[in-house]
């Protein structure tokens, strides 16, 4: 168990990578002290290990310092340093944005072998950019865009697309409202979280975008609006994958059939628990 103080402001600061290690280390868990150390100092993993006799700047043991100070408050690793890898992208984050998470790789994965040359897809509640983005790395020939309600949001995707140089359209919209394209892939990481739900106050999920995360008064609310309307978004054949909690799938899944979705099917996360439910506007043979 980690003894979590604050630094007194009198303490000085330390001055080799070994005093910074044990620093953070003492105060952090050991994945959120290593990210920290190795941004803060401008080293690999190894070096704290290879090198901890090494003198650091003042300025670069003041920055994690502080950045230590910050994570013991709450603040998610990912705010502090302002990136979050995904896929198999770098990419820039901000506390407008819901944090990715390896868990949505799942969303990726299930949509990628119904997307090929020309195709057009539409990342809905796009955040980041990560879903988008992904898709547009593993299929750089398909036609891909990515929508947000919040300005802020579509403004960073697009930050994304060209600091990586992937080609992807940003639009601001709520849901479909506005768009006159049909697609042949509709895909969604919504707000799936009840308004009620007691992990809303816990972890990194105080400080992330409740617009991100609350679908509503169950949590199914803005899932169930996107399911109704992608009918008439989808192009014939057409396929919509979207994320859900774990102890949603069999709801959401009734969506879609009510919906008038055929070949229904789910997928699993990391973890194993149910994370995707995906469909088709095919008519069955």
């Amino acid at each position: 168990m980690h003894v979590r103080h604050r630094r007194h402001v009198c303490e000085p600061l330390p001055a080799t990578i070994g005093a910074c290690s044990a620093l953070a280390h003492e105060r952090l868990a050991a994945p959120d002290a290593q990210a920290l150390l190795c941004d803060a100092l401008a080293v690999v993993t190894s070096d704290l290990f290879a090198f901890p006799e090494r003198a650091v700047p003042a300025a670069r043991a003041g920055q994690l310092v502080e950045w230590v100070e910050r994570r013991l408050a709450g603040e998610p690793v990912a705010y502090i340093l302002g990136r979050r890898g995904f896929w198999s992208l770098d990419l820039e984050v901000t506390p407008a944005t819901l944090i990715p998470r390896p868990d949505s790789e799942a969303l990726v994965a299930a949509a990628l072998p119904h997307i090929g040359a020309g195709s057009r897809v539409h990342d809905l509640g796009t955040g980041c950019g990560n879903l988008a983005l992904a898709i547009a790395a593993e299929r750089p020939q398909a036609q891909v865009l990515a929508t947000d309600v919040d300005p802020r949001c579509a403004a960073l995707a697009r930050r994304n697309a060209e600091r990586l140089a992937l080609a992807i359209e940003t639009r601001v919209a709520d849901r479909f409202a506005g768009l006159g394209d049909r697609f042949d892939v509709i895909l969604s990481n919504p707000p799936y979280v009840a308004a009620d739900d007691p992990h809303l106050q816990q972890g990194d999920l105080r400080f992330e975008p409740q617009l991100a995360l609350v679908g509503g008064r169950h949590g199914l609310g803005f899932l169930e609006g996107v399911v109704r309307e992608a009918p008439a978004r989808l192009r014939p054949g057409g396929w919509l994958f979207v994320e859900h909690g774990c102890d949603q799938h069999q709801a959401v899944a009734a969506m879609f059939r009510q919906a008038g979705f055929g070949q229904v099917q789910m997928r699993r996360d990391l973890g194993n628990r149910p994370r995707v439910t995906l469909g088709t506007t095919a008519t069955a043979p």
